[in-house]
């Protein structure tokens, strides 16, 4: 009883090693297949950029446009002000 419990112990160590270690080998193969993509020399990228539209702002930098929105509201404000001779 005791060996039959001490075998199943080591199959599932075996197993979750087996699980782990394919885990592991595809993170590597999916890493080295990231790194072996053709990169953009700068020159190319630059007049890309140059001739491009612009992009539209991401979701993801919501904060730095609300920032920038506060920051062109308060300069519009005080040149409203600085022209109607106000304080």
């Amino acid at each position: 009883m005791a060996r039959g419990l001490l075998q199943r112990e080591s199959m599932r160590t075996f197993l979750v090693l087996v699980v782990v270690a394919g885990l592991g080998c595809l993170y590597l193969a999916q890493k080295k297949g990231e790194q072996e993509k053709p990169g953009v020399t700068p020159a190319v990228a630059v007049s890309k950029q140059i001739a491009a539209t612009p992009r539209p702002v991401s979701e993801h930098n919501w904060m730095k446009r609300s920032l920038d929105r506060t920051n062109d509201v308060k300069r519009q404000v005080a040149e409203q002000r600085k022209a109607d001779g106000a304080r």
